[in-house]
């Protein structure tokens, strides 16, 4: 039960932190909003504000901002297609740019107080193949395969990529030392201890910088934002498989474990894993919310942008329509992940 509060409180918060994104520029661009609710289906509790009526509802998965005449023509001065175009793209971008937000919000207060590692070399492992390459603790690395770094987040991402696409081959590595450039061409070696192709470094801490902390996580967003869409590439194009897509179900067992290992160490641990897991889940939720599928943020940016070039709105009735049909389809995807989620929990219990 306390695992199940915890993930609701997660989700929760990610949710409420997108929607209000929404429904801030919603006010300040002065179009009327009748609903802010947190969660879909029947309704568990609502407010009734001013004019905006506040709910939560049945499945905390998503919510939505309902502006007056987002799905039909209306006749009022604070509709929704009476804001100017740009007042309205703005709109939709807020939500996933506040997911981001407090992406860096969280990574930075992680970064302070417990450290973050940078992309200055602390130490190399005696016979790993960056020892044997000549790679030394105090090297800086500036580029892995040609892709520029600035945090550690960004080391392992580029180096997770390398071991999935390229295995074998040598990884291209551009240090920086003693304000000169040197190249180094290294190949990951499999180690049986982590079950994983590594070439046996390690970063340099650093905590209790501000600034830094800002630049780690906004970098360290960064590079998160750029897994999740390699993630989505990779699903896309089977290479992964969509049984590996996790649900509601499989995500509240993944915040309660990692909150139940924390907390078996003391309580900061137990605080830290919930808000790494809730930036990684806010990076995410951001993410898939731009791509172009109906009901999603993207293809209401992909609407607003059509009216934009074309100098006319499309067919209230039929955005409308598609959006429905993507719903649908995207309740329909609920329904299997959950199942997946399910099925795996009852598969990892034998």
């Amino acid at each position: 039960m306390v695992n199940l509060l915890i993930a609701l409180m997660v989700l929760t918060i990610v949710i409420l932190i997108h929607e209000f994104g929404h429904f801030i520029v919603c006010k300040l661009s002065g179009v009327l909003v009748e609903e802010f609710a947190i969660g879909f289906g029947p309704k568990i509790f609502s407010i009734k504000g001013k004019e905006t009526e506040y709910s939560v509802r049945a499945f905390l998965i998503g919510g939505y901002v309902k502006p007056l005449g987002e799905d039909q023509e209306v006749d009022h001065p604070r509709a929704l297609g009476k804001a100017k175009i740009h007042k309205r793209i703005l709109m939709v971008l807020m939500g996933p740019l506040m997911n981001f937000v407090l992406a860096i919000v969280i990574m930075m207060g992680i970064g302070y107080f417990v450290g973050f590692g940078t992309n200055t070399i602390g130490r190399v492992e005696p016979t790993m193949p960056a020892y044997h390459a000549g790679i030394k603790p105090g090297d800086k690395i500036v580029e892995l395969d040609g892709n520029r770094v600035f945090v550690w987040d960004q080391v392992s991402f580029y180096l997770a990529v390398h071991n999935m696409l390229y295995k074998d081959k040598p990884l291209e590595i551009k240090i920086l030392r003693d304000g000169q450039e040197y190249k180094f061409y290294v190949t990951p070696r499999y180690d049986p201890n982590t079950k994983s192709r590594r070439i046996g470094i390690s970063p340099k801490i650093s905590q209790k910088n501000f600034f830094d902390s800002l630049y780690y996580s906004i970098f360290a967003t960064y590079a998160e934002i750029k897994e999740t869409i390699y993630g989505v590439i990779l699903i896309l194009s089977g290479k992964v498989s969509g049984s590996e897509v996790m649900g509601p179900v499989g995500i509240v067992k993944t915040i309660g474990q990692a909150a139940n290992a924390g907390f078996k160490q003391d309580f900061i641990s137990g605080l830290l894993n919930i808000l790494w897991l809730m930036q990684l889940i806010s990076v995410n939720l951001g993410v898939i919310n731009l791509i172009p599928f109906p009901a999603l943020d993207g293809s209401r940016l992909v609407f607003y942008l059509y009216e934009a070039v074309a100098g006319k709105p499309f067919n209230k009735e039929k955005e409308a329509l598609i959006h429905t049909i993507g719903f649908v389809l995207l309740l329909l995807l609920l329904v299997i992940v959950t199942f997946n989620d399910i099925k795996n929990i009852i598969m990892s219990g034998r």
